[in-house]
């Protein structure tokens, strides 16, 4: 079973884990999460995933950063981060991930997110473009 909650400073070491060892995650220094809104999910008492997001404004949210641990992926933890996401956000909800990044977009788009544009040469030193894609949360 994973269960998702708002993560406190103290989940931040396990995020720090899991986001070093996914390296299609953007790998922010652990201490910028406190500035932003952080789900995790937990499986067996651990810590396996994490999304960070912001409210822009009233009817407008971004996903900022999601990963799941290796050892977790394929058994629904990022479906449920992404669920709880829906369930926090108003309004719609944007997010880039990297045109390589096939199988996070294809998740993205099982969930419902479509593309909406592509910004060329946005990650990896400009070597990689990046797909807009945009959903309306519950």
């Amino acid at each position: 079973m994973i269960t998702v909650r708002e993560a406190y400073e103290s989940d931040y070491a396990a995020i720090g884990r899991i986001q070093s060892a996914c390296p299609e995650a953007a790998q922010w220094p652990v201490g910028d999460y406190s500035n932003y809104s952080v789900l995790i999910a937990i499986s067996d008492a651990a810590v396996v995933g994490f999304c960070a997001w912001r409210q822009l404004a009233e009817s407008e949210a971004e996903l900022l950063n999601l990963a799941v641990a290796p050892s977790a992926r394929r058994r629904g933890v990022a479906s449920a981060l992404l669920t709880a996401l829906m369930e926090a956000a108003r309004g719609e909800i944007f997010l880039e991930a990297a045109e390589t990044n096939t199988s996070a977009i294809g998740l993205y788009a099982k969930l419902g997110w479509e593309r909406i544009s592509i910004r060329k040469a946005y990650y990896e030193n400009g070597s990689v473009n990046a797909v807009v894609m945009k959903k309306r949360s519950w």
